[in-house]
């Protein structure tokens, strides 16, 4: 079957063409199990997730699938790295895309430059906890006290196309970010798992984000958590409503008007033929 590889600031996805999937065989109830085997970085080709891309009459579908074999609704640095697929397979015409996933249809603008960049409209984020979803009574869960292996971390959560939780700290590099991701993703207030970010404020317009990711572990950049996190902040009275994420290999504009807008970046990395057993 053939595939496409890319990343956004390193966050990085193997892409198939729905039509192949069908022509060699391969169901829809099969996408978990291929993607588990596609994204395996010792025995297949290595990623933190899979896309698949169903064509449409003047949109395209994007189906998401975590390497751990989850289907979530969206995936911020991923729906970048779709666009580019689009564009170097000449799905669509023109620059501005329409792209349904399960959190909804998206706009993407694409400058297709060195690289890359895309604009997407993010959609609105919900705090409610039924929304996110929440086993909550609270009507907002917003600065929120959880307890990991006795220290007390205040949590935010919300709804950006997945579940997050936003936990500021003063300083990323003494956070434990895979155990306390992995528990604060597991933990019973959250019964569909959530994104865990770490945000360190630099100033009212630039941020760190460092994330755990539900289905995925440790990632160098989530765009949700990023939006998501920006979100949180704007609304705690931390942050301003256009905010530069520094992430591990580069940098996420995120603003929040009456929606939430990210422009970012995506590679192509390589293509080629998978085998699936």
């Amino acid at each position: 079957m053939q595939f496409e590889k890319y990343h956004g600031l390193g966050n990085d996805f193997i892409i198939f063409n729905y039509k192949d999937l069908m022509a060699n065989n391969i169901k829809e109830e099969n996408f978990p199990d291929l993607a588990v085997k596609v994204c395996d970085r010792h025995t297949g080709i290595g990623a933190d997730g899979m896309m698949v891309l169903v064509e449409k009459e003047d949109r395209c579908q994007m189906i998401f699938i975590n390497s751990d074999g989850s289907i979530v609704s969206m995936c911020g640095n991923g729906i970048r790295c779709f666009s580019n697929y689009i564009y170097n397979n000449k799905i669509l015409d023109g620059t501005t895309y329409k792209v349904e996933t399960l959190a909804g249809l998206l706009s993407l603008d694409i400058s297709p430059d060195e690289k890359f960049n895309v604009k997407v409209d993010m959609g609105k984020p919900l705090l409610d906890p039924v929304s996110i979803p929440m086993s909550t009574s609270k009507e907002k869960f917003i600065n929120e006290e959880i307890v990991v292996d006795g220290k007390v971390y205040k949590v935010s959560a919300l709804l950006m196309g997945v579940p997050h939780a936003v936990i500021f700290v003063d300083n990323l590099e003494n956070i434990d970010l895979v155990e306390v991701g992995k528990t604060i993703e597991n933990h019973p207030l959250f019964p569909q798992k959530t994104n865990v970010n770490f945000v360190q404020i630099l100033d009212v317009d630039e941020i760190l984000v460092d994330t755990w990711e539900r289905g995925a572990g440790h990632t160098l950049a989530c765009g949700t958590g990023s939006c998501a996190s920006v979100v949180m902040g704007e609304l705690l009275g931390y942050l301003s409503s256009k905010v530069i994420v520094h992430l591990t290999l580069g940098d996420l504009i995120i603003e929040v008007k009456d929606e939430v807008y990210m422009t970012g970046p995506s590679e192509f990395i390589a293509k080629g033929e998978y085998k699936y057993k």
